[in-house]
């Protein structure tokens, strides 16, 4: 609003915004009509057509009038709230956001919620035992005529396509109850949140979404719901800490107080500087609630701003972490879907066609409005009120004078436009930059691995092909060494006479010492006779004298008792 420039710095909109079908009303003449009956102020045969303020008649009426009031109900929607328009130059929150000036842009922005938004929308049988189809389908339907006007049967089959489980052919109640309360979470707080949120982030502003997950053992609520809406406040609010109030339980765990605490420095920081990562000046006298600092699992994390590129989050549960599309499927329906589904179509299309067909009232649960047979006014964008004020000035021209100063003030608002253009392309650019170093990264990183791959596979290469070299290498070594294992036949010189069996006995103490390091004999078998012939010289191809492999010696029985002493007997080789 005009009024309210300058006066807001950084916003914290939680479980809720703007844009919520339950945050404003569309008929307010019908309330205040309504309320002016009742109390008086207005004549009861009064048609609303008359602009009669009654703000000072309501001052004077007793405070039990007031509550005495009866105003129509309707399920999911609230009886008084802000009305829409706002003023002349805020026709719908949404196109306002979308053309805000930089005060919108230069605010920071924290947005939250938590996992069950649509808890309050039920009573305590269906949350306890949970209900049947037919239920879910009636309270569906009660909600999307409430809040939407055209094709109300392609909405309602959409949202029930998108929260039931297919694999299961068979739903629980208690199954259909968790759907159920989805559903309404994201049609009515989370989708608006993260509109808000998209509109916020997508010009370069500071945005900040988280997602309150953590809900204590000794919760009023069932664990199977998790956080339900209202109990971050206890959080933010910092009972755990000071042991609760009146209000609050007071048996908080060490956990609770650490997760409170953790909260409080989030939201105090974005209170002092806009981010909530930025540490505060250490105090002296810092107070001791009994958390355990050092194994804190909120110490080192950094919470990423939410962006249309990353749109990063911040998961607070018992193990904190940052995630990215909080329910993007889900989302996906809600904020792309359904509102293409949301059009009235040509001027012929009737009213009746997007109504629902079932119309009567056991179809439904819980007071609906009434079916419109009329068109809404289609919204009126600024940037089609400017160019419905530039073809007008373009088109009637009635001098040259007129012409002349016409074609000034377009020469200025097409050089303004083009300036907004670039100014918008420079936010958009800075907005995605972020999303252009996260790619840039992730090609580096790919490249690394790549590149290590390649390496390791050379590596391997290089040592296999060095195993195969040295075994070929070893090949002809093995070869070589077992022909040389042979134990030797070089003669040694003796007397003309052989050497029998008893003179080895009597050898000398250093031909015995340089026998031991002969190689082994080999004991082959001895023939029983041997001939002259055996004996006689054979000269090989080169006319070399070719040595024959003397027999092995005999053993005998002159070795010492305990022990057996192994010789070689070496035969002289005669020449005839």
């Amino acid at each position: 609003m005009p009024s309210s420039k300058g006066l807001f710095h950084r916003v914290i909109l939680l479980s809720g915004t703007a844009l919520s079908s339950w945050a404003t009303i569309h008929d307010a003449d019908a309330i205040r009509l309504s309320v002016g009956k009742q109390t008086g102020c207005l004549a009861t045969d009064a048609n609303g057509d008359e602009d009669i303020d009654i703000a000072s008649c309501l001052r004077s009426r007793p405070l039990q009038a007031l509550l005495d009031l009866r105003l129509e109900s309707v399920r999911f929607m609230p009886r008084i709230g802000p009305s829409l328009p706002v003023d002349p130059e805020t026709v719908d929150p949404e196109h306002a956001m979308e053309r805000a000036s930089d005060n919108f842009i230069v605010c920071e922005l924290m947005l939250g919620t938590t996992t069950t938004e649509s808890y309050a929308d039920f009573d305590a049988n269906d949350i306890q035992y949970g209900f049947e189809e037919d239920q879910r389908n009636r309270v569906l339907r009660t909600y999307i005529r409430n809040a939407y006007v055209y094709h109300l049967n392609e909405i309602f089959s959409a949202v029930k396509n998108e929260y039931t489980d297919w694999d299961k052919p068979i739903q629980h109640p208690i199954n259909i109850r968790d759907s159920t309360m989805e559903a309404l979470s994201d049609g009515h707080t989370v989708a608006p949140l993260i509109r808000v949120a998209y509109l916020h982030a997508r010009r370069g502003a500071k945005t900040y979404f988280f997602h309150f997950g953590y809900q204590t053992k000794d919760s009023d609520y069932p664990q199977r719901l998790g956080s339900v809406r209202g109990e971050d406040l206890t959080y933010i609010l910092g009972m755990p800490l000071v042991g609760g109030q009146p209000y609050f339980p007071a048996n908080f765990s060490k956990q609770d107080i650490a997760v409170a605490e953790a909260v409080l420095l989030f939201f105090s920081n974005f209170a002092k500087s806009g981010d909530p990562n930025t540490a505060p000046a250490p105090a002296k006298d810092l107070p001791d609630y009994g958390a355990a600092r050092e194994r804190t699992r909120y110490r080192g994390l950094v919470w990423d701003p939410y962006e249309i590129g990353t749109q990063f989050y911040l998961s607070m549960t018992l193990k904190p972490k940052m995630r990215s599309h909080y329910r993007g499927h889900k989302m996906a329906v809600w904020l792309n879907l359904i509102p293409q589904l949301h059009q009235p179509g040509d001027e012929d299309v009737s009213m009746r066609h997007h109504h629902f067909h079932e119309r009567e009232p056991h179809y439904y649960a819980g007071a609906v409005k009434a079916e419109s047979f009329t068109r809404l006014p289609p919204p009126l964008h600024p940037a089609s009120i400017s160019e419905t004020h530039l073809g007008n000035s373009a088109e009637c021209v009635p001098n040259v004078t007129a012409a002349a100063a016409s074609e000034g003030n377009y020469e200025e608002d097409s050089e303004a436009g083009s300036s907004d253009d670039d100014s918008e392309k420079l936010l958009q650019h800075l907005a995605n930059r972020h999303y252009y170093s996260y790619t840039a990264a992730l090609g580096v990183t790919v490249g690394v691995g790549c590149l290590l791959l390649v390496l390791n596979m050379l590596i391997f290469a290089g040592i296999y092909y060095q195993r195969e070299r040295d075994r070929r290498r070893g090949q002809p070594h093995n070869r070589n060494s077992r022909s040389n294992s042979t134990p030797s036949t070089e003669a040694i010189p003796m007397s003309q006479r052989p050497s029998t069996p008893g003179s080895s006995a009597r050898q000398s103490p250093i031909a015995s010492k340089k026998e031991k390091h002969d190689l082994p004999p080999s004991y082959n078998a001895i023939p029983n006779s041997l001939s002259v012939d055996d004996f006689s010289p054979r000269h090989s191809a080169h006319g070399t004298l070719r040595r024959e492999k003397p027999p092995p010696p005999q053993r005998t029985s002159s070795n010492p008792p305990g022990g057996t002493i192994k010789k070689r007997v070496q035969i002289q080789e005669i020449s005839v």
